[in-house]
């Protein structure tokens, strides 16, 4: 893909030294922006992240780092920036958004960011989220656009979001349902979130038992139902991607539904199916079957033919055939391919080959976090 050096607007990365181009501006009067930064064994990258932090070019900021009780030399690191963040170290594991809520019922701003320890920002993101929020006071949250990056820190993609949410304005509720339905999540980067600190005191904090790491998606709905929100289309934040995050683990050979359909199943049966259009529910329907192949399979190289069988008999042909958001015909093809294989015995070459081409590493089809 040709793609610009994903580091390029933020740092000098062989020094590990950010240079921002920006110039002092005057503070009074500009709304103190919380920066909470969650952390659980991230030695290897929050240097580089704190360093694209710390050189913002928006003057009023605090940065919470809320280490979720690590186990490496993330204190060490932390501790290497002295009075330039404020560190709180978690006495035992409370997950990525227990750790955050704590994060939020610190925080003194106006406005409160997330950012993770482990992606790189642009030194404007701040700047330029702050000032969409201003520019528009009856708005809940505002997101960016995102590069995407290897555990090396090498370009292999951007989001590109869908046109019904492009334009950089506030977006209600029956638009964003029906392109999250329709496309799935590529619209909200939680790294890149900034939400008014009165709107998560008014809707509640994040509901991490409930939905574990997938409790962000939940929580832009639950706002989304009360506030506009907004999607800014520069590209200001280097998401890290394949490199064991939680977000990693929890798709490995998962077998079980993703909480997506959960999430949009809740808010459906709360007043979202009056709201989507037949469009957007084929849509929904043809990504559900798709997780269930995708669940199949991996029954399927661990060798739970009953479980991988007992899945492939939820999935319909008119669900595939349903929406053009999926690849129809290679999925009909693989359901009847599948179909055949969880009744005879497992052959392992095979399943090696399922696992290399959708698990190992280097092998993953990046392009489906990429595109709507």
């Amino acid at each position: 893909m040709d793609e610009p050096n994903a580091l390029a607007f933020s740092t000098a990365s062989s020094r590990g030294v950010l240079e921002v181009k920006g110039v002092a501006k005057n503070q009074i009067g500009l709304p103190l922006v919380s920066i909470i930064v969650p952390v659980f064994n991230g030695e290897r990258y929050l240097r580089e992240s704190l360093d694209s932090i710390l050189t913002q070019t928006y003057p009023r900021t605090e940065v919470l780092v809320m280490d979720d009780a690590s186990t490496d030399d993330t204190p060490s690191v932390v501790a290497s920036y002295g009075d330039r963040v404020h560190y709180y170290r978690q006495p035992q594991n409370r997950g990525i958004y227990g750790n955050v809520n704590d994060g939020i019922a610190m925080a003194r701003g106006e406005y409160i960011a997330t950012y993770h320890a482990d992606d790189v920002y642009c030194p404007c993101i701040v700047e330029r989220e702050v000032e969409f929020l201003q520019r528009y006071p009856d708005a809940g949250a505002v997101f960016c656009q995102a590069i995407f990056i290897d555990a090396q820190g090498s370009t292999f993609g951007r989001l590109e979001i869908p046109l019904a949410v492009r334009g950089e304005r506030p977006l209600d509720y029956p638009l964003i349902f029906n392109a999250l339905l329709e496309h799935k999540n590529h619209l909200f980067w939680c790294p890149s979130s900034m939400v008014c600190a009165a709107v998560y005191h008014d809707v509640g904090f994040y509901h991490d038992e409930g939905f574990r790491n997938s409790a962000d998606l939940e929580m832009w709905l639950r706002i989304a139902r009360k506030y506009p929100v907004g999607i800014l289309e520069d590209y200001l934040l280097c998401y890290r991607h394949g490199h064991d995050n939680s977000s990693h683990r929890y798709h490995y050979l998962r077998t079980d539904s993703e909480r997506y359909f959960q999430i949009m199943d809740l808010h459906l049966a709360e007043g979202g199916k009056a709201l989507a259009t037949s469009h957007a529910l084929a849509a929904y329907e043809a990504h559900r079957a798709e997780d269930r192949l995708m669940c199949a399979i991996n029954c399927y190289i661990l060798d739970r033919l009953d479980q991988s069988l007992a899945i492939l008999q939820q999935v319909h042909a008119r669900q595939i055939l349903g929406s053009s958001r999926i690849q129809r015909y290679r999925l009909l093809v693989l359901l009847l391919a599948l179909l055949g294989l969880a009744r005879l015995p497992r052959i392992p070459s095979l399943a090696n080959l399922f696992y290399r081409h959708w698990h190992a590493k280097g092998s993953r089809k990046r392009q489906n976090i990429m595109k709507p």
